[in-house]
């Protein structure tokens, strides 16, 4: 919050996305962040967006303190209420300290009956085989963050065409329930270096199947492979690079040198972008390979995050002359 209340001036306001850049904080936890401080008097809201009120601010941690326990006891009070046996509408009027709280005798607790929770072999069948098909698309950024100027980095406005990544495909979400727990312990932040396991690389198979011949087909089949490189995950990275080229019958064309400060993705995009600026420039002999291509790069990596590696390292494939980059995950984050 100090940051945020350095950032900003008594006379000349900050809109949230100029704020942005300067606090490396997510949109959403700024704007959190702001609408606190209002209440404790220390910024105010006005045209143009925030500007500091000049009044000295302590960090309230008693009073914090009793929020977050408010909202952990509203949170056990709605486990509560899905778990209750008695009436609902008589639960949540005990929750508001009505006295005249009495069974309802129109919820699903008070009519009945309850419905079971078993399941047909057929639905579970059919359920498992939805949740379990590999493959989300992994859209391409086409406009730069707001505030780079600030930070250093001198891009602004659209993505140029002929420095985009084109749309991606990953196996699934780390949120998934079909595919997320298990991309989680192989491609997740905090899960260990490995070489990719087979059944993971089985459904990286079934997504290139799909992306090749299903309804949405990628422009033209890659001729070459390129991995990102990886301080988190070299070991994967660089396993699931050598599957595909030997599944399909690919050149592995090599691989980009790691970008960035490590330690994963920034507060934001502003903030992602400039610590990638710069990087995963091709090393010569990659970059002479490149230029001779013909066809489109698929470019490997572990985990899309904020989709800045991605990106950033797909301009540096276009740059140094790929016609066209095919970006693939194994985890998509969220």
């Amino acid at each position: 919050m100090r940051t945020v209340l350095a950032a900003l001036s008594t006379d000349r306001p900050l809109s949230t996305p100029a704020l942005e850049p300067i606090v490396d904080l997510r949109r959403t936890r700024l704007e959190l962040m702001l609408k606190v401080l209002d209440v404790d008097g220390a910024v105010h809201r006005v045209r143009g967006g925030w500007l500091a009120t000049g009044d000295p601010w302590t960090y309230d941690a008693a009073r914090l303190h009793r929020v977050a326990e408010a909202r952990t006891a509203e949170q056990q009070s709605m486990r509560e209420y899905t778990a209750t046996a008695g009436c609902r509408m008589e639960f949540l009027r005990r929750c508001l300290d009505d006295p005249g709280a009495v069974p309802c005798g129109r919820c699903d607790n008070c009519t009945g009956p309850r419905f079971g929770a078993e399941v047909s072999a057929p639905a579970l069948a059919a359920a498992q085989a939805f949740l379990g098909r590999a493959g989300v698309e992994v859209p391409p950024k086409k406009l730069w963050p707001t505030g780079l100027e600030q930070v250093g980095v001198p891009l602004r406005g659209k993505i140029l065409p002929g420095e985009q990544a084109a749309s991606g495909r990953a196996v699934g979400r780390l949120s998934d329930l079909g595919w997320g727990s298990r991309l989680r312990t192989v491609a997740g932040p905090d899960s260990p270096d490995a070489p990719l396991p087979a059944d993971v690389a089985g459904a990286v198979v079934e997504v290139l199947k799909t992306w090749a011949r299903g309804d949405d087909p990628w422009l033209a089949r890659p001729v070459g492979i390129v991995a990102v490189g990886s301080r988190r995950h070299p070991r994967l990275v660089q396993s699931l690079a050598e599957h595909i080229a030997t599944v399909g019958r690919l050149p592995l064309l090599g691989v980009l040198p790691p970008a960035g400060e490590g330690g994963g993705a920034r507060g934001n995009s502003a903030q992602r972008v400039r610590t990638l600026h710069g990087g995963f420039v091709p090393p010569d002999d990659l970059a002479t390979r490149l230029a001779a291509l013909d066809g489109p790069v698929l470019l490997v990596d572990d985990l899309v995050d904020s989709g800045w590696t991605m990106t950033m390292a797909a301009r540096q494939l276009r740059l140094a002359g790929a016609p066209l980059v095919l970006p693939l995950a194994l985890g998509v984050s969220g």
